[in-house]
């Protein structure tokens, strides 16, 4: 009877023991994998950094130098020009509709284009 007490004990222990490394070593893998997502953002992180530092051009080089009078007048001007825009309408005949919105005058291909030519239609 105190043998197999002992043996059961020890049992205990040693499957005690095989859970306590199994949690160890879960915990020891996820401290790793969150150490590399830190360390891999903290490289990103840099990589930013000295690209910004790089910037030949500066902070403010891309935003506009104009004052906000400029701005509004050049607002105007594109709301002017979109409203002098004459769209034509034509419906195909199995329904599609083109819009076009070019200048009424403006010409599609160049003159000298050797390709394309002008011709008039003649019906017999």
């Amino acid at each position: 009877m105190f043998k197999f007490l002992i043996g059961v004990i020890i049992f205990g222990l040693i499957a005690l023991a095989i859970i306590i490394l199994v949690i160890i070593n879960f915990t020891y893998k996820s401290f790793r994998q969150m150490r590399k997502v830190a360390e891999d953002q903290f490289e990103l992180n840099q990589k930013r950094k000295e690209q910004k530092g790089k910037n030949p051009f500066g902070d403010d080089y891309f935003k506009s130098s104009d004052d906000p009078q400029t701005q509004q007048k050049r607002r105007q001007r594109a709301q002017q020009g979109a409203e002098q825009k004459t769209a034509r309408r034509t419906t195909t005949s199995s329904g599609v509709t083109i819009i076009d919105e070019r200048e009424t005058d403006k010409k599609i291909f160049s003159h000298d284009d050797g390709e394309y030519v002008e011709f008039e239609e003649v019906h017999d």
